[in-house]
């Protein structure tokens, strides 16, 4: 069985006195992360947080050399949906169980360099280490590393990487070693390596971790060397893809050197020979590029890896970081966020935005992983944390990766229609659970399977990145066939039920805790908007666009019944409310439930997944994370604030918080009710959640959704933002422990600054044409370049 986001329910709050002092290795600073202490403890966790990656290309933060002791390190390099398969074993097998499983692998590492003096291998993990500095700059979207090395014999050499993978260039990664003889002349031995003895993590007692496979995933092919190139292509063992990595090494040196080639089953190296001279630098730039067939067929692969190679030699080092800068300073522009006061979580927030940037997909064929390209945990699967927290980020700040993530969902519609024949569907689309190539491939159907909510999530995301873009194109050409297709599902699924109305039974709703359930009412809530949705595109196809409307009509075989079906179902949906608490019941059932007796339970038994049977947990009242308090979130307006006081209180007191998808939305709720405090304590569960490993698993990955979350704590939560019928409104509050914030939102090309303080609230219209905005409950005028201040409701 594999549960997602698993969390631990214990968490610093902010009245903890200890929460700016935590032991931590990490020095604060507002726009890096520093470490000038070498730990091993720590090592595994740390080579998450100094990840680097660009969506499709991504390397731990292993040192360039490796560390001999195997224990504290996880040599990964991962591609963004490169995945071999494998068959998923189980003790009793039902119809419609996936069979074939999915691993993102670790790929050859092409990163490997070592530097030799004396036959003395440097390595941090044994050899003498006078001065030490590593930072990762989220400006620069840089990992840089400065050692002082002492070697047995005395003499000291002074070492200086620095390592990018390109935003501009997908295809494309770079490390510059720098290495000075301080206090001797002599050999020096640089060696650079492509290494093709990778392996995925295995963990068979813990799936959540390790993969279903084994052994070395990667069947090497080819290897060679010529003049500073090397090149090595592999073979996955079963999805037969091809991968092709092409790496050349440009050195700069005054001193002399002479060139050998190294070489084994499994490597394929350079080995330089310099006749290094005390305080003389020798500069190694080595570029790195991956290529696949899965998105090349293979001459055209191998083309477009010379061809990346080729451009990057010629750019140079400096030029390429140059062009990441640009790339970095034009994000930040539009999403930064600002806390005044607050270097902790000012720190916290900006790491937090700057891994998301270099986790997700934006080639419309990739998403984003669980754990972005930072750890195996999850096995680089996708889940519906895409659209609930990754896609309103980009929605509102970088709308084109947005779109991107959306058409990733239409690229693999083939996929859901395939899923949903299988589980009994005539017509429409089935979205999974767990996926990478848009096949379901998690093998515990309660939590998975059963998850139709995410149909209506897709559908929600598309909604709201219309009608934040106004993007009829993608609309028009993509988002309409997703939406069809998946209302079909909610209109088969569901049943008229006398005084009740639309029913939809055996779901899973978020909360992994209540499976196979009849009328969830985050599902039921979400569905009536899908189907509500769907409608009103196809009207709107009707009136604007009649050719394309009556073309997908034919190619789906649309019905205008099915139409008229939806709106009816979404008229007359049941949203399951106890009467006698004045609470909108979780499920048909989940008030009858015996409350799980937290008082009793220790400590050291959460999280409940991993100490209880499923039936145990599924008997209780028990939530691992927000299910209606996410509803209350996403269709806020359709409740008044008593209503959601008394559902977010009943549901606080029965959830665990098991899963880190949970905290953040716990304190935007927070925040609309007027809960300030627990808002802030919800908040500062998810704010550095990672860089301060709260979990203790930071060193399996990041956790994306959650670092997704905490911009939207402060955007939605904080902020107030909201868009309700076409405007916008903010309801900011500021948390007694800052002295200002700001943040910034894009709507229909209108890119708005908002700063926050005791006091008064600011508005700026940075870009786009003049709009009003309602603040509270008054209307606001914004005019470019113009600073709009009013004052905070008392």
């Amino acid at each position: 069985m594999i549960w997602h986001a698993l969390c631990m329910p214990n968490f610093i709050k902010k009245g903890d006195a200890a929460m700016n002092e935590l032991k931590n290795d990490i020095l604060l600073d507002e726009w890096k992360i520093i470490e000038e202490t070498f730990d091993l403890d720590n090592s595994l966790k740390n080579e998450t947080l100094f990840s680097i990656g660009n969506g499709y290309i991504g390397m731990r933060g292993n040192f360039e050399e490796g560390l001999k002791d195997k224990r504290y390190t996880v040599e990964g390099t991962y591609l963004n949906g490169f995945y071999d398969t494998h068959q998923i074993k189980y003790g009793e097998k039902a119809y419609a169980f996936p069979e074939i499983g999915q691993t993102m692998l670790n790929v050859l590492n092409a990163k490997v360099i070592k530097v030799i003096v004396d036959d003395e291998e440097f390595n941090m993990s044994e050899s003498i280490i006078q001065k030490y500095r590593r930072e990762l700059d989220f400006k620069e979207a840089t990992l840089k590393r400065e050692v002082v090395w002492k070697t047995k014999t005395g003499k000291e050499v002074e070492i200086k990487t620095e390592r990018l993978v390109s935003f501009n260039e997908k295809h494309l990664a770079a490390v510059r070693l720098i290495v000075r003889p301080l206090n001797f002349d002599g050999k020096i031995k640089i060696v650079s390596l492509i290494d093709g003895d990778v392996k995925n993590l295995s963990a068979e007692d813990d799936p959540r971790v390790g993969s279903g496979i084994s052994g070395r995933p990667l069947k090497i092919d080819e290897k060679s060397a010529a003049e500073n190139r090397l090149k090595m292509t592999a073979m996955t063992k079963n999805s037969n893809f091809k991968l092709l990595c092409i790496v050349d090494n440009i050195i700069n040196t005054e001193d002399g050197y002479n060139t050998n080639v190294i070489e084994d089953d499994y490597k394929i190296g350079l080995i330089y020979d310099i006749n290094a001279n005390r305080n003389k630098e020798t500069v190694l730039d080595k570029y790195i590029t991956y290529a696949t067939t899965r998105d090349y067929n293979e001459n055209e692969a191998e083309n477009k890896a010379v061809e990346v190679l080729n451009k990057a030699t010629e750019a140079g080092f400096n030029r390429i970081k140059e062009e990441q800068g640009l790339y970095l300073k034009k994000f930040w522009d539009m999403a930064d966020i600002e806390i005044y006061g607050d270097l902790f979580l000012q720190q916290g927030i900006r790491f937090n935005m700057f891994h998301i940037l270099q986790s997700v997909g934006r080639d419309g064929f990739t998403n984003i992983a669980a754990k972005g390209l930072t750890g195996e945990g999850y096995e680089g699967h996708y889940f519906w944390d895409t659209e609930m927290y990754i896609i309103p980020l980009f929605t509102y700040t970088k709308p084109e990766v947005a779109r991107k993530l959306l058409e990733y969902r239409y690229n693999t519609l083939d996929k859901a229609r395939e899923r949903a024949r299988q589980m009994s569907h005539n017509k429409g689309a089935l979205y999974p659970w767990r996926t990478i190539n848009g096949e379901e491939c998690s093998a515990y159907y309660p939590a998975s399977t059963a998850q139709y909510h995410i149909n209506a999530d897709i559908a929600y995301a598309i909604k709201k990145y219309f009608e934040a873009t106004g993007d009829y194109e993608f609309l028009v050409n993509y988002g309409a066939e997703i939406l069809f297709e998946t209302a079909r599902i909610f209109a088969d699924l569901g049943h008229y039920a006398e005084g009740k109305g639309f029913c939809i039974d055996g779901v899973t709703g978020p909360d992994e805790y209540t499976a196979v359930v009849n009328n969830n009412a985050y599902t039921n809530i979400m569905a009536k908007d899908h189907l509500d949705f769907a409608y009103y595109v196809s009207n709107l196809l009707k009136e604007k666009y009649e050719n394309i409307y009556y073309k997908l009509k034919e190619k789906i075989q649309l019905d205008e019944s099915e139409i008229a079906e939806w709106k009816r179902a979404a008229d007359n949906m049941y949203i399951p409310y106890d009467e006698r608490l004045k609470i909108h019941a979780q499920d048909d059932t989940f008030l009858n439930k015996k409350v799980w007796d937290f008082e009793n339970t220790p400590k050291e038994k959460y999280p409940l997944l991993l100490n209880y049977h499923p039936l145990v947990i599924y008997r209780h009242q028990v939530c691992k994370q927000a299910d209606w308090v996410l509803a209350l979130f996403l269709h806020g307006e359709k409740f008044d604030k008593e209503q959601k006081i008394r559902d977010y209180e009943y549901y606080e007191k029965v959830t665990t918080h098991d899963s880190s998808l949970s905290p953040c939305v716990f304190s935007i709720v927070a925040c609309d009710i007027g809960y300030t405090e627990k808002a802030y304590e919800y908040f500062m569960r998810t704010a550095r959640m990672d860089l301060d490993d709260h979990h203790g698993n930071t060193k399996d990955g990041i956790h994306a959704a959650n670092m997704a979350g905490s911009w939207m704590g402060i955007v939605f939560g904080f902020g107030g933002f909201r868009i309700y019928s076409d405007k916008i409104s903010f309801k900011p509050i500021i948390p007694g422990h800052w002295n200002k914030y700001s943040f910034k939102v894009n709507y229909k090309g209108r890119l708005i600054k908002v700063t926050v303080e005791k006091e008064t609230v600011s508005f700026e219209l940075i870009e786009g044409q003049g709009i009003n905005i309602n603040f509270y409950e008054k209307e606001v005028e914004l005019k470019k370049s113009e600073l709009v201040k009013e004052k905070m409701p008392l």
